[in-house]
């Protein structure tokens, strides 16, 4: 009888830290929203489905270009685990990397097809990082990766 308890025991506790060690790799794991965003003087969205963008980013980017109009192009939420990486792609020919691996940053890179074109690293916390470049004469684009959820 005893010997059953023991096993008995032997499994509830591997149980339990299974457990621990799942929520705390959850834990570990950071969201982030990444928007493509296409700045331009034209009042007319790029397509039929493109929306303006949110309050937050314009207060952020609009004073500092010179640019009239900003269209969401694509928007997507990605999980990473602290210590790795993801690469999130944006549409044909814009994508951009989240690495996680550095102590205390995060280093976001931007691509155009499958060439790196720029590189920040901020630290890991709340601020929201802004990477991008010219698209035409007539617009830019660009990359903004933020902890906090965009506005719908």
């Amino acid at each position: 009888m005893t010997l059953k308890i023991h096993v008995s025991l032997g499994v509830l506790l591997t149980l339990v830290a299974m457990s621990v060690a799942l929520n705390g790799a959850d834990a570990e794991a950071v969201t982030y929203y990444v928007q493509l965003v296409r700045a331009t003087a034209d009042s007319k969205p790029p397509a039929s489905d493109i929306k303006p963008i949110g309050s937050k980013i314009a207060r952020t980017i609009c004073p500092a270009f010179k640019w009239s109009h900003y269209w969401e192009m694509n928007r997507q939420e990605v999980r990473i685990v602290r210590g790795s990486k993801a690469m999130v792609k944006l549409g044909a020919q814009r994508a951009v990397e989240i690495d996680l691996t550095g102590p205390g940053h995060r280093k976001i890179t931007a691509f155009k097809g499958k060439s790196p074109l720029s590189t920040i690293v901020n630290p890991v916390g709340g601020m929201m990082t802004i990477i991008g470049g010219d698209r035409t004469t007539n617009s830019s684009w660009f990359i903004v990766v933020r902890r906090d959820k965009p506005a719908t």
